[in-house]
């Protein structure tokens, strides 16, 4: 997500714009590191019920609670410190602004109804905006909306699954949260990311003789219903998964790009 700006307004090449792109990668990776060791040092007693999250190291009782939070106050401060030294204040106020949104999350925000998931989405949307600011490329509306409705989809597609096969145990917000309305959200959120995503390609061809951006529009909307074939039937839990186990949607996943770099070469 932080290199998607660059790459999309065709600057990835340039040796300026990667090297700032490759800082704020760092500096976000950090930032969500710390973000998620206090998470699950907070969650380590529902994560021992859970199937998989029980692996996890702090769950696991394989690292200590406070070993985890020094590592994520360590993060936390490098995340801080290192645009801070080269002056990139753009950059220190998205990590500051990831950062409370963070905290807002861990202090209550987490229980409320579509507030928990609108916030992990707008993390996304932090990391991608990141990218654009650190390397000083306009981050176009169009992209934010893209971003924005995407990351929801994805966010909710996930509680979706979680809600389906583990029910509240694993996650006290999924107490207030019900399957139609949970599958309203990723049904319309995907449905705006795909007429978002047409008009900025549409956007994105006028000015060119080509019409990549435009063909490229078929391979996002199918790898997008691909998706939600997954959700469905409440197995989007862990969205990573998707991606690297699913052929097909690997294959539409190339094509896309293919046609997208065409168009912004």
């Amino acid at each position: 997500l932080v290199f998607a700006v660059p790459l999309a307004a065709g600057k990835i090449v340039d040796a300026e714009v990667m090297t700032a792109a490759v800082v704020a990668f760092i500096v976000l990776t950090l930032a969500a590191a710390a973000v998620y060791l206090v998470n699950d040092v907070r969650d380590a007693e529902k994560d021992r019920l859970h199937p998989t999250k029980s692996a996890r190291p702090i769950a696991a009782g394989k690292v200590a609670p406070k070993t985890a939070l020094g590592t994520a106050t360590l993060f936390s401060t490098a995340a801080l410190a290192i645009p801070a030294l080269m002056g990139e204040w753009g950059l220190v106020a998205i990590v500051v602004a990831y950062v409370v949104l963070q905290a807002g999350y861990q202090a209550g925000l987490r229980e409320v109804v579509l507030l928990d998931i609108v916030i992990v989405a707008a993390g996304f949307v932090l990391r991608a905006v990141a990218g654009g600011v650190a390397s000083e490329v306009l981050v176009s509306n169009w992209f934010l909306m893209v971003t924005g409705a995407s990351a929801l989809f994805v966010v909710s597609a996930k509680r979706f699954g979680e809600l389906v096969t583990h029910g509240s145990s694993t996650r006290q917000s999924l107490n207030n949260y019900t399957e139609s309305y949970l599958r309203t959200i990723w049904t319309s959120s995907m449905f705006a990311a795909v007429v978002f995503y047409a008009l900025w390609a549409v956007d994105l061809s006028s000015n060119r003789d080509d019409s990549f951006a435009v063909l490229s529009i078929v391979p996002f909307s199918l790898i997008m219903l691909r998706y939600a074939f997954h959700a469905d039937r409440g197995v989007a839990e862990a969205p990573e998964t998707i991606v690297l186990t699913d052929r097909v949607m690997q294959l539409m996943a190339i094509a896309w790009v293919g046609m997208f770099l065409l168009q912004v070469a």
